[in-house]
């Protein structure tokens, strides 16, 4: 008998010394493909919020300074995580295995977890269906009182 999963799927951030560690994105799949998908896509998204684009209209005009290229650049990772065919697919045939997988990226003050974790379900007792319904129909609904009768003068 194979065995069901469902998948917790996480992006989390920890700080360097272990001082701290936050949630940024959370969801959970019901099949290795939905899994692998939202971290995907989870990737992209978070690898535009670490660089984004000096232009981009939710910046306001703030102030940007450009990271120096030798240094770790978290951003192009993820992104070229979330762009690979093969990633992908590795990704789908790990969790079809019932495993868990890991990608990390680290910048000067983070580490930046991508996590997806198979959970073992278990399957409902099969209840079957009723045949015929339990109580006769009257033809009237439940709630109704049968209405008295004035006559009329």
């Amino acid at each position: 008998m194979s065995r069901r999963y469902a998948y917790r799927c996480e992006l989390l951030a920890r700080s360097l010394d272990g001082t701290y560690e936050t949630v940024l994105a959370t969801y959970r799949a019901t099949t290795p493909w939905l899994a692998a998908r939202w971290a995907r896509a989870t990737a992209g998204r978070y690898a535009e919020l670490l660089a984004p684009a000096p232009a981009a209209p939710y910046l306001g005009g703030a102030p940007l300074i450009e990271a120096p290229p030798e240094g770790p650049r978290p951003d192009v990772r993820l992104r070229a995580w979330a762009d690979s065919g093969e990633r992908y697919e590795g990704v789908l045939r790990t969790l079809a295995e019932g495993c868990p997988y890991a990608f990390t990226v680290t910048d000067y003050g983070a580490r930046y977890e991508l996590r997806l974790d198979p959970l073992p379900v278990r399957r409902a007792p099969h209840v079957p269906a009723l045949a015929a319904r339990t109580r006769p129909s009257t033809g009237r609904g439940r709630h109704r009182r049968p209405r008295l009768l004035r006559p009329v003068p």
